[in-house]
């Protein structure tokens, strides 16, 4: 049945919070007394320190901050609310993120340089969901890694980093993405935001021209998963290496108007979890990403893939009564056009594009044999999204998009049979 979404944002902003102490930029400094000793004044002008959007490998602009800062520490961050209205029928979804109504994300990044090489960084994020009729999910979660700078080529982090599949998951930040909210198959099939706690391996090669990340995590929870959002469930805040999972990338970052990457991870999902009949659960979890882009003056092209499977869906199925995908798959393709550079006038500040994106994603692509006749929730979508961007600044954006919503699967949500 065909459902329409409206996706109205209210503000979607990314602040970039001042390391000084004393004023919050450059335009304070120069309402100051004048000081008559030029080192004086020079020490006044270092405490205020930008961000000079320098990304780290594996980070997004305001967490990479510290790497590129000229002082010991650096305090950045980004704040998102965001609201969503439904016209049509919600799913039936268990999962709040299907439902939500309202948004509020805040993510607070302070890093200090214990040396040159050995660079600590940390992230508190607070989050609020609420579905306007059913309840409240809040989050407060601390982030930490640690990372030792050997050589642009090769670098060390350990602690919880961001899982280095897809676009979005890196480029969490809201002036990254377009749409109020980020696009359904980096929510559905590669859940973001998704860090996991272990140790990464990364660095540039080929003069630079090319990103790599390498690491091992812990695990998922497939004990926790829900159908109708694939594996977003499994994810778990704790230090419990009963499973281990592989993650890699690789990016050419050689030309700002070029994008490309390509991404996987592969993992256990058991946590040590038996069956009632004594056996133990190992699922295996694969997800494989790739992506591109190209900007051509005012405008611009992205799209993006990715496929992933699992197995013992039908073991799993007698421990927590979930169906989850045997396997899924999601694309979408992405235009953007900056509006304001038809008019010459130079009194129009910023940008303001307009965009249009087509998905297509199902979470239960294929299922267990045997397991035909079982009710399930499954999302095969097909959206096609249109929208529009107000940037008066870098690190501010006003979004707004409506999206048609088609859902595929038979009302019953079984799989269609020969």
């Amino acid at each position: 049945m065909n459902t329409l979404r409206i996706l109205g944002v209210l503000l979607s902003y990314m602040a970039l919070f001042s390391t000084s102490l004393y004023a919050q930029d450059k335009n304070t400094v120069e309402q100051v007394e004048p000081i008559v000793d030029s080192a004086a004044v020079e020490t006044k002008e270092k405490l205020i320190e930008e961000l000079k959007y320098i990304k780290q490998p594996g980070l997004a602009n305001a967490a990479s901050k510290i790497y590129h800062a000229d002082r010991r520490y650096s305090i950045s961050g980004f704040l998102e609310l965001n609201s969503v209205s439904f016209l049509g029928d919600r799913t039936r979804g268990d999962d709040l993120e299907l439902n939500y109504t309202n948004l509020y994300r805040l993510g607070l990044y302070f890093g200090y340089k214990i040396t040159d090489k050995f660079i600590f960084n940390s992230e508190i994020q607070a989050e609020l969901l609420h579905d306007g009729f059913r309840e409240l999910g809040t989050e407060l979660n601390f982030e930490w890694i640690f990372d030792y700078l050997f050589a642009p080529q090769f670098n060390v982090r350990v602690g919880n980093y961001p899982v280095p599949i897809g676009y979005v998951n890196i480029n969490e930040e809201p002036t990254a993405f377009y749409s109020v909210n980020r696009p359904e198959v980096e929510r559905l099939i590669s859940p973001t935001q998704w860090l996991e706690t272990g140790v990464l391996f990364y660095g540039s090669v080929l003069s630079g021209n090319w990103e790599y990340n390498a690491g091992l995590t812990k695990g998922l929870d497939a004990a926790e998963m829900v159908e109708g959002t694939w594996i977003r469930r499994g994810r778990f805040h704790s230090l419990d290496f009963s499973g281990l999972a592989a993650n890699g990338k690789v990016e050419y970052t050689g030309n700002e108007r070029i994008k490309f990457g390509l991404s996987g991870y592969y993992g256990n999902a058991g946590r040590g979890r038996m069956l009632p009949d004594g056996s133990p659960l190992d699922p295996i979890v694969q997800l494989y990403s790739v992506f591109g882009g190209y900007e051509w003056k005012n405008l611009s092209l992205f799209g993006l893939a990715m496929t992933g499977n699992m197995t013992q869906t039908d073991r799993l199925f007698l421990l927590s009564q979930q169906l989850i995908g045997q396997e899924t798959f999601g694309y979408y393709t992405e235009a953007r056009y900056n509006l304001f550079s038809l008019f010459p006038n130079k009194a129009l500040k910023g940008s303001l594009p307009i965009w249009v994106r087509y998905e297509r994603l199902d979470t239960h692509a294929g299922i267990a044999s045997g397991l035909d006749a079982i009710n399930f929730e499954r999302q095969n979508l097909e959206i096609i999204s249109i929208g529009a961007n107000y940037r008066p600044k870098r690190n501010l954006v006003f979004k707004g998009n409506y999206q048609f919503r088609s859902n595929l699967a038979p009302q019953a949500f079984k799989k269609p049979t020969a």
